[in-house]
């Protein structure tokens, strides 16, 4: 069995409101400041190799460096951002370029295994990145980081930025429910969304013959975010009994 989750859509224990790296002072998060400033310190063949911007836009490459970072969380390696063809292609995240912090509006008693913070980017603690380094050793990216909530509090335990290492095509849209799922027309083939969470992702189907053994990875070919799961992987996870966002049982053929 194959199971899809998609990532929240209101606050919570799954969805912590907040800002990576929050400077109170400033009333902002610092993140891509501080990643500007790295960016400024270097070498221009340095600068180069972290976010070659090109001949045409020389100057703008500490500006939109920390959004090309970004991408690096989220996006597939080897790619190109949509829209940004002088853009360079995304490559692996590097230490010092992950968030070291986020700190929550409020506070929380509880937050789920797996968190989304800002910008599409997730965490898992200790308990699921053991899980998944387990069956898929060396496939995913995690940098940790610290989640910060008011009055100077700690969240306990450690959590860790998450990179997808694996996007897969096995999305059948022939196999699928037909209301589960909306295509963009010809200007725009193998591109997709899924509507509604419950019956849009169950309603799914993927190819087990492109999927293999895979047993966390996205769905290249949707535009919103879904996480899909090996049976395996969910089993080890409901084993556990640590808590992550609903996932979905979808249809493997």
């Amino acid at each position: 069995m194959v199971w899809g989750m998609s990532l929240p859509s209101n606050f919570g224990e799954f969805w912590p409101d907040g800002d990576f790296e929050f400077d109170a002072k400033a009333r902002d998060g610092r993140w891509s400041e501080r990643l500007r400033l790295h960016y400024l310190a270097q070498i221009p063949d340095e600068q180069r190799r972290l976010f070659d911007y090109g001949d045409n836009h020389v100057g703008y490459g500490a500006g939109n460096y920390g959004t090309f970072v970004v991408g690096k969380f989220t996006r597939e390696r080897g790619t190109v951002r949509p829209g940004s063809p002088d853009y360079p292609p995304f490559r692996p995240v590097e230490p010092h370029e992950a968030p070291r912090s986020f700190a929550a509006e409020k506070s929380y008693q509880t937050l789920g295994s797996l968190i989304e913070l800002n910008d599409g980017i997730v965490a898992v603690d200790e308990a699921l990145k053991e899980i998944i380094e387990r069956l898929e050793p060396g496939i995913h990216q995690f940098f940790p980081i610290e989640i910060r909530m008011p009055r100077g509090q700690i969240y306990p335990g450690q959590y860790y930025t998450m990179v997808i290492g694996q996007f897969i095509d096995s999305f059948l849209p022939e196999n699928s429910q037909g209301d589960s799922w909306s295509g963009y027309g010809p200007e725009y083939p193998n591109t997709y969304s899924y509507k509604e969470l419950n019956r849009g992702i169950s309603g799914l189907a993927l190819s087990a013959e492109n999927f293999g053994n895979a047993n966390l990875w996205r769905e290249r070919s949707f535009t919103n975010i879904l996480l899909c799961f090996s049976d395996a992987l969910r089993a080890e996870i409901e084993k556990s009994g640590i808590r992550v966002p609903d996932s979905y049982r979808m249809m493997e053929t």
